[in-house]
């Protein structure tokens, strides 16, 4: 996947510098990693926005010619402001083509109107949205998907059922964990009202105790 973000060479470093940054409406940045020196660099803060609404943003390769150099890199993280929910700073990990990176991969359900289960008013539990797989920069899949053509209630999806691309590979491969399963409806709502009737007794018990004691004369 590749990601038309434009990202270019910064010279001035410390807090003063990122604020006229970001008043001129960019977000400064560094490229690390590769056993190579860090580099400064700044992004266009409405362009890295739209881009973290992006499917799988973090997953998505970036190629930029930095100083003299072509460099191949992943945004890895993004600080955004705790008040005005802005981007402050980005980090970019530079990879190569013999890199592993992990990267979490959403996991994407088709052919619901295949399932009997779903047709009989079942719903699809989700446990795991995403996954995390090591694999090479260059072969990041935008998306997993499973098929629930066929599928019941009742019916689960492990990890061992997932089919992936090649050189993609489960972070925890020995965990042989649940994705999903089709469960009914009707399930749901009485597992919630369990729920709310546990909360609610708690609640009860609670103010129970701590009602003060009567005097007696």
């Amino acid at each position: 996947m590749a990601s038309n973000l434009v990202v270019t060479a910064r010279s001035a470093n410390g807090k003063k510098a990122a604020r006229k940054l970001r008043h001129d409406g960019y977000v400064p940045g560094v490229i690390y990693g590769d056993e190579k020196a860090p580099v400064l660099v700044s992004v266009g803060e409405k362009e890295l926005i739209a881009e973290c609404y992006a499917s799988a943003f973090l997953g998505h390769v970036i190629e930029a010619k930095i100083g003299t150099k072509l460099e191949k890199f992943l945004p890895k993280q993004i600080e955004f402001d705790p008040v005005t929910d802005r981007p402050i700073h980005v980090d970019f990990l530079r990879v190569s083509k013999n890199s592993k990176v992990k990267v979490n991969i959403a996991i994407e359900f088709v052919n619901e109107d295949k399932s009997p289960g779903i047709k009989k008013g079942g719903i699809v539990n989700v446990v795991v949205h995403k996954l995390e797989c090591l694999c090479s920069p260059d072969a990041i899949p935008e998306k997993l998907t499973i098929d629930l053509s066929g599928k019941d209630i009742g019916d689960g999806f492990m990890l061992s059922n997932l089919a992936l691309p090649k050189g993609v590979t489960p972070v925890n491969a020995e965990r042989d964990a649940v994705i999903a399963t089709i469960v009914s409806a009707r399930m749901t709502e009485e597992e919630t009202s369990t729920e709310e009737t546990t909360t609610t007794t708690a609640e009860v018990k609670t103010e129970t105790a701590t009602e003060p004691e009567k005097k007696t004369a």
